[in-house]
Order: C-alpha cells, then sequence, then structure tokens
C-alpha cells in the first residue's frame, strides 16, 4: 500500500517574494527616516555655517569701516591741529618782529609792561614828556636815519600784547581759516627773576628775557574775533618762546653786553645827551609747545 509522501510542496516564488518584502519593508523604511534625519541635520549644520560666515564678514565690514571713519577723524583732526599750530608759529614771529620795529624797541626798556595801554605813562624824549599811546615818538632824534615819521611812531599791535585788567587780546586774521592773538608777555631778569608789571622795565646794561605766548586758531565756519575767540567747532593751539632781550644803543649795532660790558648800553659807546638805549629780541633761548582747547 502506498502512502502519500510526507514533504512538504515548495512555496511558489511568488509566496517567498511577497514574505520577503513584507520582512524587508520596516528595513526601508527605517533607513529612509534615518536619511531624512541626516539630510535635515546636514542641512542644519550647513545652515549655521553660512549663518557664521555671514556674521563673520558682517563684523569684518563693520570693523573696517569704524577703522577707516577713525583714520579719516583723525587725519583731519591732526591736520586741523596743524594749522592751528601754524597760524600760532605765524603770530609768533610777527608778534617778535613788531616789537623789533624801530618804533617799539625802546618799549621792554622803558615803560612798565602794566604801563603800556593806560595812556598816562610818559617817557622823556628829546627833553620833553612824551605820552605812551598808539602814534607817539619815544625813538629820540639823534638816531632816526629813516626819512619818514610814522617809522617811528608806537604802534597799536604792540600796545596790545600787554595784557591789562581785564586782558583784552586782539584776535588778528591770517588766511586760510587761521587767525593768532597774543594771550601775553613777560619779562625776566638775567637770573630769571621776575621784573615787576607795574614798575620795572628791561635791564640797560644786562641780558633780560623775553617769553612770547601766542594762540593759533583753525575755524573754517565762525570766524573768531577779540570777543569771541572760541566759536563753535574752532581749534586751538598755544605756542610760547623765550627770547634774549639785549640792549643796545639806538643806530648803533654792537652789543656792549657781548663784550662782558655792565655800563649803559648808549655809556659803555660814549654816546650821551639825547641818546638812548633800544632792546633787540634776538635769539630763542626756550620755546614750548602745547595744545590748549578744543
Amino acid at each position: 500500500m502506498t502512502f502519500p509522501s510526507s514533504r512538504r510542496r515548495p512555496r511558489s516564488r511568488s509566496s517567498q517574494s511577497s514574505h520577503s518584502w513584507a520582512r524587508s519593508y520596516p528595513e526601508r523604511v527605517q533607513r529612509q527616516i534615518i536619511a531624512s534625519r541626516r539630510k535635515r541635520a546636514s542641512q542644519g549644520f550647513a545652515m549655521f555655517t553660512i549663518l557664521l560666515l555671514m556674521l563673520t564678514v558682517l563684523t569684518t565690514t563693520i570693523s573696517l569701516h569704524s577703522r577707516t571713519t577713525a583714520g579719516m577723524f583723525i587725519t583731519s583732526w591732526q591736520g586741523k591741529l596743524r594749522l592751528a599750530r601754524d597760524a600760532a608759529e605765524n603770530g609768533l614771529v610777527i608778534s617778535a618782529s613788531e616789537l623789533n620795529k624801530p618804533s617799539n624797541r625802546m618799549l621792554l626798556g622803558s615803560v612798565p609792561l602794566d604801563k603800556w595801554r593806560t595812556n598816562d605813562y610818559n617817557v622823556y624824549t628829546d627833553w620833553n614828556n612824551v605820552t605812551v599811546r598808539a602814534g607817539s615818538v619815544i625813538y629820540p632824534s639823534p638816531c632816526r636815519y629813516l626819512p619818514n615819521w610814522d617809522v617811528y611812531q608806537i604802534t597799536q599791535e604792540a600796545l596790545n600784547m600787554s595784557s591789562i585788567n581785564p586782558p583784552i587780546r586782539t584776535v588778528y586774521y591770517s588766511g586760510n581759516g587761521q587767525y593768532y592773538r597774543v594771550l601775553g608777555i613777560k619779562l625776566t631778569k638775567a637770573d630769571r627773576s621776575a621784573v615787576s608789571r607795574s614798575t620795572e622795565t628791561a635791564a640797560q646794561n644786562a641780558v633780560s628775557y623775553l617769553t612770547i605766548t601766542v594762540e593759533g586758531i583753525y575755524s573754517l565756519g565762525t570766524a573768531p574775533t577779540t570777543a569771541n575767540p572760541n566759536p563753535p567747532n574752532s581749534v586751538h593751539y598755544t605756542v610760547q618762546q623765550e627770547y634774549q632781550l639785549v640792549p643796545r644803543c639806538c643806530r648803533q649795532i654792537a652789543y656792549p653786553v657781548d663784550t662782558g660790558s655792565t655800563a649803559n648800553a648808549c655809556a659803555a659807546v660814549n654816546l650821551y645827551g639825547a641818546y638812548k638805549p633800544e632792546w633787540i629780541a634776538r635769539s630763542t633761548s626756550q620755546a614750548g609747545l602745547f595744545k590748549t582747547n578744543q
């Protein structure tokens, strides 16, 4: 008797493939989820990198702009300060030259500084008392060698250098937005001790020292004035310089103090009567530079 075989019949290919697909589907879904997450993470990192680069570029740009702006400001400021300094130095040269004019050479040794602008101080000249004021002549006639009378007249510009109480510091325009004003002058003796502004003058037989302080102003906007020397946006620079103030007899070339003489400058060269000493600011002893407000 024959029995049917107990071996199972093999499944069909379609059945096997369906079971295989059923097993692999969750795996494919999981792989897709993982790939999607990785892609999103990669995209997020790329976005972060882009933002970081943009922030770096923006910071660099702002930094460069700030430096450029600051550099332009510094350059502009230094240029204005230099123009103010040039104005002060120019004013210093003009002021020293003003005092060295024949008309003003006798002021420093004949009139105390505080008496320059009082209009009541007299200087004995050519056997007469001459009141010190602009236009007066205290240069004695034996010493006048130029034909023009006005060359020997005291100038207001010189008298303005000596401050009064309250001080009046005249502002002068020198062009290109540059101005200057003399802040003051002072005298000291050969040992650098003070010369009284109210009672004393420069020595007639020794070297004295004259210090001139000048403020330079640069302003392209509102022009500074004597009443308002500090307009908005103006730049100021002050120069102070000391000169040797040396006496010599009027109309003479030699300076007796250079040979060690301690006599009156005119007596040292045997000139008397109407002859009088004059004082020349001839060399720089000390100089100081310092900027002021603005």
